[in-house]
């Protein structure tokens, strides 16, 4: 099994651990570690890499677009949706450079199973 999360960090303090889910997607939080759920599922050969940097570029991008076409934008979806847009992107983009959001890609195998 492949997937890709946008996770809180490891190891963050409770202020930080608090801003994750309002700066990132919903679900952002769990009670346990994806390697731990994995593991608890039977999974074996957990390996995980992180995928933070090119989380980053992908929000600094869609917010420069957003920034870009904003008349546009505005005029099609109407202001509160930019606002809100304009202000979700550059919280995620402070919540990653304060290492409070990272995205992280899981590879695990079934055991039994070869993987390939």
């Amino acid at each position: 099994m492949v997937f890709t999360v946008i996770e809180a960090a490891s190891g963050l303090p409770t202020a930080a651990r608090r801003r994750a889910p309002r700066a990132g997607p919903a679900a952002v939080l769990t009670r346990s570690t994806y390697p731990a759920l994995l593991a608890s599922a039977g999974f074996v050969a957990v390996e995980v890499v992180d995928r933070t940097a090119g989380y980053r570029s992908a929000q600094q991008r869609w917010l420069a677009a957003t920034r870009r076409h904003e008349t546009a934008l505005r005029a099609v979806v109407g202001d509160p949706m930019v606002d809100e847009r304009l202000a979700d992107r550059s919280a995620s983009l402070a919540a990653i450079d304060a290492g409070v959001l990272v995205r992280r890609r899981y590879l695990a195998v079934a055991p039994g199973t070869a993987p390939g």
